[in-house]
């Protein structure tokens, strides 16, 4: 059988799948709907608006160049790197592959810079892993703190691990004389709004997705489902013992979601994927080996 014999026969399963839980999938779409309108727009929304403006009006390339004494040392990018970077750390999942992706479009970056960084600036938000999955998946602040640090700490491993001894600069960027905060400003939301129906899609289909193997296996591990949806697998976790290990991997792995949402921001450039999934396990890997250190000591 031909691998596009092999899809047909995939998608018209799924599709049967779909006709005969009809009633699971159609509850799925209302669960991400509501979890995409009472939590993902409310978060990242104006956060993809502001960072779109932030870099638009050139004000990243200021913090670039404070900065890049610094990244250059550290991960071996130049000093635009820094902005995905931060930005991906406070921004939340997946304002980082975002920010790289408009930083590379605009010739901020090399291709090669721009892979790297893939690789380690998309990170949950610190409202999502202090509030969600501290406060409400472990009753604690502290945990959720702890957490983040952890996130944050195996990113910046990752990063020094992609590190190249010769970085590559970024091409020179050609700045309009024209300051126009308005004309940025319509760009941005206009932009951040496409970004949020991609994003929300992704979500609603891998929550249908989940809902028909659940269903049909009875498969409902937060490990399982957080490897494909973040949300899912840590809002499922209930503070056992070994779960703020499983917390910490699946915050660095992100879920197939987030990866879906993360190529889609990046579909129109020609930046390749096979280090940001390397990354992503790695870092994983990272975060599960620090807590795991840390609750031996």
């Amino acid at each position: 059988m031909t691998r596009r014999k092999l899809w047909a026969l995939i998608l018209v399963s799924v599709m049967v799948l779909l006709l005969w839980r009809s009633a699971v999938a159609a509850e799925a779409v209302r669960r991400g709907l509501t979890l995409c309108a009472r939590s993902v727009i409310p978060a990242l929304f104006p956060y993809f608006v502001v960072s779109g403006l932030f870099i638009s009006l050139g004000f990243a390339d200021g913090v670039g160049r404070r900065l890049e004494p610094l990244t250059r040392r550290l991960f071996g990018v130049g000093g635009a790197g820094a902005s995905a970077f931060f930005l991906g750390l406070l921004g939340g999942y997946p304002v980082g592959g975002r920010t790289v992706g408009q930083l590379y479009r605009a010739g901020r970056l090399s291709k090669d810079e721009a892979e790297r960084l893939l690789a380690f600036c998309n990170n949950a938000g610190p409202s999502f892993i202090l509030g969600v999955v501290g406060v409400g998946c472990f009753g604690s602040l502290r945990t959720g703190i702890y957490l983040y640090l952890v996130h944050a700490f195996s990113a910046v491993l990752v990063g020094i691990l992609f590190r190249k001894k010769a970085p590559v600069s970024g091409q020179k960027v050609r700045h309009s004389a024209a300051f126009e905060p308005i004309a940025a400003f319509v760009r941005a939301v206009g932009e951040a709004a496409k970004g949020m129906v991609q994003l929300c899609g992704f979500v609603v289909f891998f929550l249908v997705i989940l809902a028909l193997i659940t269903d049909l296996t009875g498969l409902n591990h937060p490990v399982l489902l957080g490897l494909a949806e973040l949300t899912t697998g840590v809002t499922a976790l209930e503070g056992r013992p070994g779960d703020l290990v499983w917390a910490a991997a699946l915050l660095g792995w992100g879920g197939l979601s987030v990866h879906g949402q993360t190529a889609a921001v990046l579909s129109d450039t020609d930046l390749g994927l096979g280090r940001y999934f390397l990354g992503k396990i790695l870092q994983a890997i990272f975060s599960a080996g620090v807590v795991t250190f840390g609750e031996i000591w």
